[in-house]
């Protein structure tokens, strides 16, 4: 039997065509009337995996000494993870973050706690991926495999010294960490380490200055930070020294050498870099190469001496030994007792080696210990001096490009070798198309530019070579350059950094005799070494009749001013002439008469030193020059050494009456405590 089924109506057939759901709406049912259940078709709920996570554990200390007990911070991505040093400051730090985020930069902190409190420590360690690289399938990482672990003294003072080459932004990413590195000044890191270790050691002789509360907080701040190391200085310069010392020998603040690295380079070049216009001007031996063989040979190569050397590398230490003894002279400030009171003496140092460490790739400290004699005063005694510098590692990143384009035409001071002397001497180069000349020593030489426009290369007539890279502009006028000269047939290798003047084409600068009239103050009114206003520093004072002196200042024991000049010294008093493109100082002695000041080309007259001034460039009130000068305990002969050295004065007139300083110069101490100030 077939069952009849029953057409539907037309309402119903469209609503048959809808969803199920809207069935109610459109009315109607199956044959007895009842609704069917709506169909649906639900899948289910999707759970979304929780996302992927990378872990690493940190292993380090916080130290100056060990701090004990501090609360150690690594923040990384907004998210910040803690844990607690034991009782010698070494921890182990957890941190689990999303994989999303393995490329965020890790900053670590560490705070005292109790009555050091106030001791707080930080360490730009870098991006979670890099440090894990260097962890390694254990996710551990510790101080061997990246020092940055260490939360320390030298860490801090890196950290801030960092931040504020990054304009007083905070440095976020490997790139701008690698980057800012090669920009910062690895004696200004050594000097603030420094102080934060003997505020940290010695509380209670080396407070924080009053309402500061965190060490990190007070380094922090540039103005702060300078006006507290140059405090600490003056109270204590021999401790500041001690502490220097200290960093540098103790393993935990440096680095672990490698040497495959070293010999595979084939050594490294150090600087101490600029940091202001007197330094680049008034500071010899800034450069100290090292040429490190496998077999433990060397040489070492400065701006005076090309020395063989051995090493051995001990612990975190390399150790230098020099083939034969370095003797320097280095213009010091003493007390002279025996005459003269507080003057510059001639000081001898000699040097047997030095130790090397790293407080990080780029920075190394290089400790060196001198018998110290004094040639012209016989009341200062011999003495043993040990000195702690820090330098930067230099890598082409440490220099800027040159415009080969503005060289063509140019008059510029270079560094160049002095066949007559078998030295390297500064000179007045006139360049042409790929062409140039020397003024002082008569050179003739080609150039051009290598190292993507960074160095340019000199081939000198005479078989010498000339490499000169430009750190950068100290003003309008002057450049910090570093040079390396190679002698002709093999000779010495010498390398230095110093000022070079652009000057002005040959014959166009040159002095009235109303011009030298007056007083020119070398690198600026003020004393570059101290802080005391009153300071007006060393200068050379030109009187109308053709006489002069060497004049300077000192504060007396009673806190006074004092100044030196012919009067209180005969030996200042010195006479001079205008030539046709210079200025001539002489200081003279008549041997019969036993008086100084004759005039050298009388009977019984002995000149004794002589400056020659050759004019450079003037910018205002400011002359360069160059300085070629000759000195010796009895008569200067054709044989005596000349010196030629590019200096700055600032120009007063007599007239005028007390000297008032032209230009504003923040003083750091710590400058007072290096050798090597230039010949004055």
């Amino acid at each position: 039997m077939y069952q009849v089924m029953k057409r539907l109506p037309a309402g119903r057939a469209v609503c048959a065509a809808l969803l199920l759901a809207q069935l109610a709406a459109c009315g109607g049912g199956n044959g007895n009337g009842a609704t069917p259940p709506p169909v649906v078709d639900n899948p289910p709920p999707v759970v979304n995996p929780p996302p992927a996570t990378v872990r690493l554990e940190l292993r380090g200390a916080v130290t100056d000494e060990p701090i004990a007990n501090a609360v150690v911070t690594a923040t990384i991505a907004g998210e910040t993870f803690t844990a607690t040093a034991d009782a010698q400051g070494e921890y182990a730090l957890t941190i689990e973050i999303e994989e999303a985020d393995a490329d965020e930069f890790i900053t670590l902190n560490a705070r005292g706690v109790g009555e050091q409190a106030f001791v707080e420590f930080t360490s730009l360690a870098g991006s979670f991926q890099s440090l894990a690289t260097a962890a390694g399938s254990d996710e551990t990482l510790t101080a061997s495999e990246n020092f940055s672990t260490q939360i320390t003294n030298v860490s801090t003072a890196t950290a801030v010294l960092l931040r504020d080459a990054n304009g007083g932004a905070a440095v976020t990413s490997d790139a701008t960490l690698a980057s800012l590195s090669a920009q910062v000044n690895a004696q200004d890191v050594l000097d603030l380490a420094a102080v934060i270790k003997l505020a940290v050691d010695d509380p209670e002789n080396f407070p924080l200055p009053e309402g500061q509360t965190s060490i990190l907080a007070l380094a922090g701040n540039a103005e702060t930070r300078q006006q507290f190391l140059n405090a600490v200085i003056e109270q204590d310069p021999t401790a500041f020294a001690n502490a220097q010392t200290a960093i540098a020998e103790d393993p935990r603040l440096a680095q672990p050498l490698d040497m495959a690295v070293l010999v595979a380079n084939g050594g490294m070049t150090t600087a101490m870099l600029s940091t202001d216009a007197g330094f680049t001007f008034n500071y010899n031996g800034r450069v100290v190469h090292y040429d490190i063989a496998a077999d433990g040979s060397g040489f070492m190569s400065t701006d005076s001496h090309n020395i063989a050397m051995t090493w051995e590398a001990e612990g975190t230490r390399l150790n230098i030994t020099y083939a034969e003894p370095i003797e320097t002279v280095s213009f010091d400030t003493e007390n002279c007792v025996a005459d003269g009171g507080v003057r510059q003496v001639e000081a001898h140092y000699v040097t047997e080696g030095a130790v090397v460490t790293f407080l990080s790739p780029r920075q190394v400290t290089i400790k060196s210990t001198s018998n110290v004699t004094y040639a012209d005063c016989v009341s200062l005694e011999p003495r043993d001096v040990t000195r702690t510098q820090a330098r930067t590692v230099l890598e082409l990143d440490n220099f800027q490009v040159i415009d080969d384009a503005e060289l063509v035409g140019a008059v510029q001071t270079l560094y160049v070798w002095d066949e007559a002397q078998q030295t390297v001497v500064a000179d007045v180069a006139d360049l042409g198309d790929g062409t140039g000349t020397t003024r002082l020593t008569g050179q003739t030489f080609t150039w051009e530019m290598e190292d993507d426009g960074k160095l340019v290369h000199v081939e000198f007539a005479n078989g010498a070579i000339g490499e000169y890279l430009s750190f950068g502009d100290v003003d309008e006028v002057v450049s910090d350059l570093f040079w390396e000269v190679r002698a002709p047939n093999d000779g010495p290798v010498l390398m230095g950094a110093g000022a070079s003047v652009y000057g002005e084409p040959n014959g166009s600068i040159a002095f009235t005799v109303d011009e030298v009239i007056g007083r020119f103050y070398q690198f600026g009114i003020g004393d570059e070494t101290g802080t005391d206003s009153r300071l007006h520093g060393f200068r050379l004072r030109f009187d109308a009749d053709f006489t002069g002196a060497q004049e300077s200042d000192f504060v007396d024991e009673n806190g006074n001013i004092v100044t030196t000049s012919e009067e209180t010294d005969p030996a200042n008093f010195f006479r001079w002439t205008l030539d046709d493109q210079s200025v001539t100082v002489r200081r003279t002695w008549d041997y019969v008469a036993e008086v100084d000041g004759c005039v050298y080309t009388q009977p019984n007259c002995t000149l004794y030193d002589q400056r020659r001034i050759i004019p450079l460039a003037m910018e205002g009130n400011r002359v360069y020059w160059i300085e070629e000068r000759q000195s010796a305990f009895g008569p200067i002969s054709a044989s005596t050494p000349k010196t030629r050295l590019v200096r700055f004065y600032d120009y007063e007139p007599l007239a005028t009456g007390q000297a008032k300083s032209l230009r504003a110069r923040e003083v750091n101490k710590a400058r007072t405590l290096m050798k090597g100030a230039g010949l004055r």
